[in-house]
């Protein structure tokens, strides 16, 4: 049953997971819109853990609010419950039929979404095997007196039943898994209603204790929304669980089989769990706030993390873990940039000094991005998963080239800046360097979020500043040299420093430009403006040769 989760995870996430991240992150600001969404990917996730890591992610890299983020979880816990009403049906049937059309489309599919399709039928299909196999498997249980005796004892402590079946979702990180075990046992007549029941709520508080140990070691904001869906769980279950007997007895008494009662009874407490606890979500993520310690400032103290390869299971989460990284990274090398300039207007050489030490900051976040996106690549991924692992790497990659030309040529210059301290760079030349300086912040600012957000309209934004970049650059340096010309005793040392400076900071925007490539040329757009402008040059030409023989003539 496990395995087939994951290949139903994995084929849903690799052939739709950009279009979930991007449903998730769309989420902002609206609660309500942020629970359907919840609800919506965990049916097809078929796990409220992988949304809720996925979620705890977008919240940390500030993508969603705490607010929001909890609205996410609840309706993911609702999700889960739909999913487990849907498997309760008779679909043994439908087994073979599903796994044999699943290995056929994934052994003789060439890739892509079909055989992400193929993989997600043939999870169908060993689930609904799976759940086949404990029926027959737990029917001699029902004659065993220890296993009698062990729930004839959680019978009469259901406070140890919900932690044991706590236990088992955590185990799992499945609460689905987990109820559908609950359910099949229950079939079989070798659970009591109340025993059963109580299962249930067990299963509800872990299942949200994995996205909690995942985050421990994150910031403040990612930490936060798992921690306010366990305690929601955990107050919930504080309130059923007093009542589980009365519930069972009530449910009985309906013309219900087991296993509807205990899949609806799943469901109706996420329902009253997410109707209950709606309207005290500011007041939880005040809670958490308090008990979850302020961020320690890390102005002066950022470093790499430990990326967690456990995440490996749902490629979607550990894409978005590298994400969160070379964010972190990109945020070191900005203020290496920042630095650079403070010390060369400054002439200060130990802000010089320990920009240059950021560099190997830098190069242990890259080394640290790489060797787990290596291991990521070894997995079983999918055509777009496989795209968004070369694009994150490819960004790192350039986000390291930029803090090797700060740390070298920058801070070489600046550090040569020394040598000609009697000289003054012309006004012309530092409001020349400022223009551009100005413009790479900016565009260091752009291409994070257009890393991030993979939206065409600013991967637009951030090629055209670039060209505007360019020729900024070019009429600086036509500038500094008529100015060169003008006065034949201007310091050629401080002349050399003034070009290389211009170069690097161009060197730097088309490094930071490179992450709109891929994203115009997915989109078509890149080639179209390409060949637009062949054909205005192309115009150009034929205007020039038309003037040419007019003017001959």
């Amino acid at each position: 049953m496990l395995w087939g989760l994951r290949m139903v995870r994995i084929g849903i996430s690799e052939s739709w997971g950009s279009e979930i991240r991007n449903s998730l992150g769309a989420s902002l600001g609206n609660r309500f819109k942020a629970f359907f969404t919840g609800l919506g990917v965990t049916m097809l996730l078929q796990s409220s853990s992988a949304t809720a890591l996925l979620t705890a992610s977008f919240s940390g890299q500030g993508m969603l609010t705490t607010a929001t983020a909890l609205a996410i979880l609840l309706g993911a816990d609702v999700g889960t419950t739909l999913v487990a009403q849907i498997l309760t049906f008779d679909l043994s049937a439908l087994s073979p039929i599903l796994i044999a059309l699943g290995v056929a489309m994934f052994t003789y599919s060439e890739g892509g979404r079909r055989r992400d399709v193929g993989r997600l039928l043939l999870g169908l299909g060993l689930m609904l095997l799976s759940l086949q196999l404990i029926v027959q498997a737990s029917l001699p249980m029902r004659e065993s007196l220890i296993i009698q005796q062990i729930f004839v004892a959680l019978g009469e402590d259901l406070v140890l039943a919900v932690i044991f079946a706590a236990i088992i979702a955590w185990a799992s990180h499945s609460s689905l898994a987990t109820v559908l075990l609950v359910i099949t046992l229950a079939s079989a007549n070798v659970l009591d209603g109340t025993v059963a029941f109580a299962f249930v709520l067990g299963a509800n508080i872990g299942s949200a204790i994995p996205p909690f140990i995942a985050t421990l070691t994150a910031n403040r904001s990612a930490r936060q929304p798992p921690l306010g869906n366990l305690l929601f769980r955990v107050c919930g279950v504080i309130i059923v669980l007093p009542f589980v007997g009365q519930i069972a007895s009530q449910l009985s008494s309906l013309d219900m089989s087991n296993a509807r009662q205990i899949a609806s009874f799943h469901m109706f407490f996420n329902i009253g769990l997410a109707l209950l606890f709606f309207p005290f979500i500011d007041r939880m993520v005040k809670l958490t706030g308090r008990i979850i310690p302020k961020d320690v400032e890390v102005s002066d103290s950022i470093e790499p993390r430990k990326l967690d390869r456990s995440a490996f299971e749902t490629p979607l989460v550990a894409l978005v873990n590298a994400e969160r990284e070379v964010l972190r990274m990109g945020e070191v090398v900005e203020r290496m940039l920042r630095n650079a300039f403070i010390a060369l207007k400054k002439n200060d050489y130990q802000l010089t000094k320990n920009t240059r030490e950021m560099d190997q900051l830098v190069n242990e976040f890259y080394d640290n991005v790489k060797r787990y996106l290596t291991a990521l690549a070894r997995e079983s991924l999918g055509e777009k998963e496989s795209q968004r692992c070369n694009e994150i790497l490819a960004f790192a990659t350039n986000l390291e080239h930029i803090g090797d030309i700060i740390s070298g040529d920058l801070v070489r210059n600046i550090l040569n800046k020394k040598l000609v301290a009697n000289s003054k760079m012309s006004l012309q030349d530092r409001e020349d360097l400022n223009n551009l300086y100005q413009p790479v912040l900016k565009a260091f600012e752009l291409s994070l979020n257009v890393f991030t957000s993979g939206d065409v309209a600013m991967a637009r934004q951030l090629l055209a500043r670039k060209y505007k970049f360019v020729k900024r650059e070019n009429k600086a340096v036509r500038n500094h040299l008529q100015k060169i010309q003008q006065d034949p005793a201007y310091d050629s040392r401080l002349s050399a420093l003034q070009l290389d400076v211009l170069r690097d900071l161009k060197r730097i925007n088309s490094h930071l430009s490179a992450v709109a490539y891929p994203i115009l040329e997915d989109a078509g757009q890149l080639r179209t403006r390409l060949r637009r402008k062949k054909s205005v040059d192309s115009g150009n030409r034929v205007v020039v040769a038309t003037r040419a023989s007019t003017s001959s003539t």
